[in-house]
């Protein structure tokens, strides 16, 4: 964002965010509670998934959706990427993938101030760090629900246009720019536009040189 903020970025975005995620907490509550049924009794315990992830100013925070992998992902295979045919991701967490439904939880998180409906994707710190220079300025921004990339290809983007998407974002949020993602949000998951799992890995997003370390000289 620059200059000085306007009166939607300083009230009514926040203002916006409870009142959708008040609503969309009741109208989702029956969805949330039969995939957590599902994953209960299918996978056990932990239903949830927890992560820390930057925030608004790279602040931490605790993002929580629905689990979609084997517990201890995150230390297995490809840890933080994901590969082709993953096998860590169980058969019900593809479909709540792919339906968007393993997200819910975070409207916890919008509840909270952590994030908002609208704003760049939340993203752990290592990801922020590797391309620290061009995902600084998305950092202005609390990270959204949803967001411009997902109406604009979802997972078929790669690291650069989901970047820049980001960018164009937050140099300028309206209350029009948001109302008009979170429009468009629905079809998209409704019909899981921009949805195909086997793009989902490491070679085909990371299309954006990795930078050097703070404090790494060149070599």
């Amino acid at each position: 964002m620059s200059g000085r903020p306007t009166f939607y970025q300083r009230r009514g975005k926040r203002a916006l965010d409870l009142a959708g995620a008040v609503a969309l907490s009741i109208a989702g509550a029956p969805v949330a509670g039969l995939a957590a049924l599902v994953l209960w009794r299918t996978q056990g315990r932990p239903i949830l998934f927890t992560q820390e992830r930057a925030g608004l100013h790279g602040r931490p925070f605790t993002i929580y959706k629905f689990r979609t992998m084997v517990p201890g992902a995150a230390h297995t295979g490809a840890g933080l990427w994901f590969e082709r045919d993953d096998p860590r991701i169980t058969p019900v967490g593809r479909f709540l993938r792919a339906s968007s439904i393993d997200e819910l939880p975070q409207v916890w998180n919008v509840l909270r101030g952590d994030m908002s409906l609208v704003g760049p994707r939340p993203k752990p710190r290592e990801i922020i760090d590797r391309y620290r220079s061009r995902y600084a300025p998305t950092l202005a921004a609390k990270p959204g629900l949803t967001c411009l990339h997902a109406i604009e290809g979802r997972n078929t983007l790669r690291r650069s246009q989901m970047i820049d998407a980001d960018q164009r974002y937050v140099r300028r949020i309206t209350l029009a720019a948001d109302l008009r993602i979170l429009a468009l949000t629905v079809p998209v998951v409704l019909l899981r536009k921009g949805f195909h799992a086997d793009d989902e890995s490491e070679e085909f997003v990371e299309d954006v040189a990795p930078e050097a370390p703070t404090g790494t000289a060149p070599a």
